[in-house]
């Protein structure tokens, strides 16, 4: 989620409980207030019509409301009354409108000239107030969503408009890559913080361009002047044993030097492409189609799997592609099937399976499992293979992470490797 849209629905909730708060504070006010206005009125008609029983004592005869709204009970004599006012709001039933409708009734206890105590009962009509709180309440409702609408688009608009330089800074630092010469420019701002953090990321880009191209010259300088020395080396060895003037321990001596000459040219031509991978120097992508990737790299390691009478299945039937650099995709692959072929053993067999979102290389070999949090680390190698330089996995491991893939092992007597690719939408 956009952290303006983060920020506008937090606004958004808090609008709701606040204006919704506001709107029923407000009709409960005037609801009383049309209440209170009322009441107020038949209080002032009860007035009226007690003064008028004292005068006229037909007043009192009035047993059924009429014209003017109002009638007289009269109580039994002796008993204690309560005096007060007494508001009830009811409905009853209207002969114009054929239906019943809202009224407001005063009760309260009143004696005649003579000491009498009377009942008397006001109606006042309420049809023309519940039409109004009616229109009031739609119109608090209409004015509610409008208001939560055009202050959820207003900041909408406003937060769009305020993050507009971060949203631009963020695409620029999406698309900045070390060691392509684009330098990094950051968007002009007139919020003071984005404007600092601009400058500091400028400064912060360049410094990283300068250590990463110092990096890049080191690494390529020492693997080039330890190439030279090695190849030299190798070259003198094998003009040593050409001459044929060693004993067979000299010549034995000389074989293990080489292995370990070898060995070590092997060491720097992995650690500079997992320099390079991380560097992220393998620029060019384009869509590569594991299958038949797959399919020749398994015609390419064939022969060693012939020498050691090891069973190579694939299972290809399904399209698993890729959009990455297709160098990077044929390491990933070869180092995962020579994985499997030389931890093996002999009339061993690895399977392959291709499926849409994910390619599985299983093999035989040692009946134990590996430790799942160290083989992707670097120099983490099989014990018994001192040929190993303990690069491969931790080279499959860098491309893995370079493109945001997912590596999994398992062993269920079977040395399982599974690479997962992000599904595609239809």
């Amino acid at each position: 989620m956009k952290l303006r849209n983060y920020t506008l629905r937090y606004l958004i909730i808090a609008l709701l409980f606040v204006i919704a708060l506001w709107a029923g504070l407000f009709y409960a006010v005037i609801l009383e207030e049309v209440y209170d206005n009322i009441d107020d009125g038949l209080k002032n008609s009860k007035i009226l019509i007690i003064r008028e029983a004292y005068a006229n004592e037909k007043v009192l005869e009035v047993r059924e409301f009429g014209i003017n709204q109002y009638k007289v009970a009269p109580l039994a004599k002796g008993k204690l009354y309560d005096f007060s006012d007494k508001f009830i709001s009811t409905f009853e039933f209207m002969e114009y409108d054929d239906d019943n409708e809202p009224v407001r009734l005063l009760e309260t206890v009143f004696n005649d000239k003579n000491g009498n105590p009377y009942k008397l009962t006001i109606r006042a009509s309420m049809v023309e107030e519940d039409e109004l709180l009616e229109d009031l309440l739609t119109a608090l409702v209409a004015l509610y969503i409008m208001l939560v609408v055009s202050i959820a688009l207003i900041n909408h608009i406003i937060l769009r408009k305020a993050w507009k330089s971060f949203y631009e800074m963020l695409n620029g630092l999406k698309n900045f890559r070390l060691g392509t010469g684009n330098s990094f420019t950051a968007p002009h701002s007139p919020i003071a913080e984005f404007k600092t953090l601009g400058i500091e990321l400028e400064d912060l880009l360049k410094r990283n361009e300068a250590i990463y191209a110092s990096q890049k010259h080191f690494i390529e300088n020492a693997s080039h002047e330890l190439q030279t020395p090695l190849a030299i080396s190798l070259n003198k060895l094998e003009l040593f044993v050409e001459k044929n003037e060693l004993s067979e321990d000299q010549m034995m001596e000389i074989g293990r030097v080489s292995d370990t000459l070898n060995r070590l040219v092997r060491l720097n031509k992995s650690l500079l492409m997992l320099s390079k991978i991380e560097n992220r120097q393998y620029a060019d992508e384009e869509t590569v189609s594991f299958n038949q990737l797959t399919e020749q790299l398994v015609e390419d390691f064939q022969d060693l799997a012939d020498y050691k009478n090891i069973t190579l299945s694939i299972d290809t039937k399904q399209l698993l592609t890729f959009n990455m650099n297709k160098g990077l995709a044929a390491t990933l692959v070869s180092n995962l099937l020579k994985n499997a072929i030389v931890h093996n053993h002999n009339e061993g067999k690895v399977n392959i399976i291709i499926s849409p979102d994910s390619l599985t290389i299983s093999n035989t070999g040692n009946k134990t499992a590996l430790d799942k949090d160290a083989i992707f680390r670097r120099f983490y190698r099989d014990i018994t293979n001192e040929q190993s330089t303990g690069l491969g996995l931790s080279i499959v491991n860098s491309i893995l992470t370079n493109y945001r893939l997912k590596a999994d092992y398992s062993f269920n007597g079977l040395h399982t490797f599974t690479i997962t690719f992000p599904v595609k939408e239809s």
